[in-house]
């Protein structure tokens, strides 16, 4: 690992050199300032700027390393809080510190994202690190933001989560703050045993964002600083899959008509160029961010499944503690087959014009047999490979390894 002296802020994902921090005056008795980066960031009234306390930078000699600390040049107090210099939020030591992992989950509307996310936080934090020697914790109010959005319905009243809203109707839906997560991992050199530490940053966004460019090249920003893309597509919005089961079952796992919904192809061309503008990259060159394209909603295909495929089987990676190659090849190989029976080309020729690293997975976030009834009522997700997509982008980066 080299030395760091760059990072990629987790809230409005701008990159800033280390010597650019600012800090944040902690002092309750310290005045209060206009904080217009702060009222940007949050779509605010400039007109009437939200208040906060002192943010100011310190002079630095060292671009491999940011101040602890710092007096307020108002109050004189000491403060500990780092900030972002264009949006003003408080930046986790591991931004800091460790490798900023953006994982964007992506796909069009009503694909499952938000069951995705919501219960990939869940097993991560519960199952997955502690099995890989790790943990895995919120950031500021991460956690609890999970709990309201995510947990409460999904694990505490078993109901499905509504559609999410899009941030562009709704921009109080606190949806562009994506939810931070600190991961931990014991690293095993020869000589000594050291913690390595991660940024998860996880965006939860409304499907029809990624339906005009413009609206993404604000909202998901995020996707080009991206370490992994986690791509969704929902088997219901593929006429070949859903002509093959039975109606009732497709208008209970699909909240709305596949045929009003943007193509995947079409969201997997936009999000390429949104990526290759950022990068300033020509239209042969291909991007190299893994892409894990993930069949979401999978216990609902199960009957049109092969019965000797490896998917059907639990996931092998957190019981062996890394990632099984030979389990990986299976999947990919057994999905990329079920895509080319279902006439799913288009989809398959844009991964593989525009990605040099991709591969192929399927998930269900609620579990087997667990599609919601009439009323939205599921039993508790018990999901089913939910952690290989995440595993894989983890060691394309280098965080775990295969065997």
């Amino acid at each position: 690992m080299g030395m760091k002296t760059t990072f990629i802020c987790p809230y409005c994902f701008e990159k800033h050199k280390l010597s650019e921090v600012q800090f944040r005056c902690t002092n309750k008795r310290c005045k209060d300032f206009d904080d217009v980066e702060m009222t940007k960031y949050e779509n605010g009234n400039l007109k009437m700027p939200k208040q906060g306390k002192k943010t100011f930078a310190v002079p630095t000699k060292n671009a491999f390393s940011v101040p602890q600390s710092a007096k307020c040049p108002e109050c004189g107090n000491t403060t500990y809080k780092h900030i972002c210099p264009s949006c003003h939020n408080e930046l986790p030591e591991s931004t800091l510190t460790g490798k900023d992992m953006i994982i964007s989950v992506v796909g069009s509307r009503a694909t499952g994202k938000s069951h995705f996310v919501g219960v990939i936080i869940k097993e991560l934090r519960d199952r997955v690190s502690v099995s890989f020697g790790g943990s895995l914790e919120g950031f500021a109010d991460s956690y609890q933001r999970w709990q309201t959005n995510f947990g409460n319905s999904l694990y505490d009243n078993n109901m499905k989560l509504e559609l999410t809203q899009s941030s562009v109707q709704n921009v109080d839906n606190g949806a562009y703050r994506p939810l931070i997560f600190k991961l931990k991992l014991k690293h095993k050199t020869l000589f000594k045993e050291s913690i390595e530490s991660f940024t998860f940053v996880f965006f939860d966004t409304a499907g029809e964002d990624l339906n005009d460019e413009d609206t993404m090249s604000t909202v998901n920003k995020y996707i080009c600083k991206s370490a992994g893309i986690v791509f969704l597509l929902d088997p219901m919005q593929i006429p070949a899959v859903a002509n093959q089961l039975d109606e009732s079952t497709v208008k209970r796992a699909a909240a709305i008509d596949y045929r009003s919904v943007a193509k995947a192809d079409d969201i997997m061309t936009r999000v390429s160029n949104l990526i290759r503008n950022d990068r300033k990259l020509s239209d042969t060159t291909k991007i190299d961010i893994p892409v894990a394209a993930v069949f979401s909603k999978f216990d609902v295909i199960v009957p049109i499944v092969p019965s000797d495929c490896t998917v059907l089987n639990p996931s092998p990676h957190c019981s062996e503690k890394h990632f099984d190659m030979s389990d990986w090849h299976n999947v990919n190989s057994e999905i990329l087959a079920l895509l080319h029976e279902w006439d799913a080309d288009a989809f398959i020729s844009q991964l593989e014009t525009n990605y040099s690293n991709f591969s192929y997975f399927a998930a269900s976030a609620l579990g087997l047999n667990n599609n919601p009834d009439q009323s939205g009522k599921i039993e508790r997700p018990r999901p089913h490979r939910i952690e290989d997509p995440f595993l894989w982008i983890l060691k394309e980066n280098g965080v775990i390894k295969g065997k």
